[in-house]
C-alpha cells in the first residue's frame, strides 16, 4: 500500500459545515485521519479538483484503498468504513440506547444473565468516554488511562458475552404497549425487547445566541483539547 494511502484523508475548509460534520463523525469513531485545508495547501485543491472532474466539491474523503467520496452523509461515511448498522435479530431481552460507560455496562451485566442484548449508539461506542484524552478518575486504574482504550476494553468485553453492538445508528422512536418496547431506528428497522434501557449520557450547553449552530467547530468549541485542534 502507498504510504501515502495509510490514512483517510480528509480535504476542506474550515468554514464549511459538512467538512465539520466529518471530522466529528470520524473523531467519534475513534478513526485517524489527516486534515487537509484546501485554503492553505494548494495542493490540496489541485487533489479536490482531480478527484470531482475540476470541481471544488468539499468535504472530499480520499480512504486508504485510493477511493473517494465526496460531500458524504454520514450513512455513506459508515457504510464506507465498514459499520454494522443492522442487528442480527429482530427481537431480544434488553436494548440499551446509547453505547457510552453506563450502557456497555449495563449490557455485560444483562448478558451475564443469558439476555440476549442489543446496544444501539448514535456515535460511537464508548460515548464521550471514549473520545476523552485521558481518564484519571475512573475506578481501577490508578494511573489514569486512555478514554479510546478504556472504551475499546468495554467494547470487547460486552463483544465477548454476546452483546450486539450498533453504531453511527440514531433511535428515532421508542414506544410500548405494556408489554414490549418497540425501537425505531433512522435505518428504518424496528427492534423489540421486553425492556429498553436510556442511557444517551449528558449534551453540551448552549449559549442559544444567533449564529451559534454555524459556529460550532469553527470557532464555538466545547472540548479544548480534541474539537480544539480541527
Amino acid at each position: 500500500m502507498d504510504d501515502d494511502l495509510e490514512l483517510i484523508k480528509v480535504y476542506g475548509a474550515s468554514w464549511c459545515p459538512d467538512c465539520r460534520q466529518a471530522k466529528r463523525f470520524l473523531g467519534d469513531q475513534r478513526i485517524a485521519f489527516e486534515w487537509h485545508d484546501i485554503e492553505v495547501d494548494p495542493d490540496g485543491v489541485r487533489v479536490v479538483q482531480e478527484r470531482n472532474g475540476g470541481n471544488n466539491i468539499i468535504p472530499t474523503i480520499i480512504f486508504p484503498d485510493g477511493s473517494h467520496l465526496a460531500e458524504p452523509t454520514n450513512e455513506e461515511l459508515a457504510e464506507k468504513i465498514g459499520l454494522e448498522r443492522s442487528a442480527m435479530m429482530h427481537v431480544y431481552d434488553l436494548i440499551v440506547i446509547g453505547g457510552g460507560p453506563a450502557g456497555l455496562t449495563t449490557s455485560i451485566y444483562a448478558a451475564r444473565e443469558n439476555l440476549q442484548t442489543l446496544v444501539i449508539d448514535s456515535k460511537g461506542l464508548g460515548g464521550q468516554a471514549g473520545v476523552t484524552e485521558r481518564l484519571d478518575n475512573y475506578p481501577d486504574f490508578p494511573d489514569g488511562i486512555g478514554g479510546a482504550e478504556l472504551a475499546d476494553r468495554i467494547v470487547e468485553q460486552a463483544r465477548r458475552y454476546g452483546v450486539e453492538l450498533l453504531q453511527a445508528v440514531s433511535v428515532t422512536q421508542v414506544s410500548g404497549d405494556g408489554e414490549e418496547v418497540d425501537v425505531e431506528t433512522a435505518t428504518g428497522d424496528h427492534y423489540h425487547a421486553r425492556a429498553a434501557l436510556i442511557a444517551t449520557g449528558s449534551s453540551y450547553r448552549r449559549t442559544e445566541a444567533e449564529g451559534e449552530e454555524d459556529l460550532i467547530g469553527a470557532g464555538i468549541y466545547f472540548w479544548a483539547t480534541w474539537e480544539g485542534s480541527f
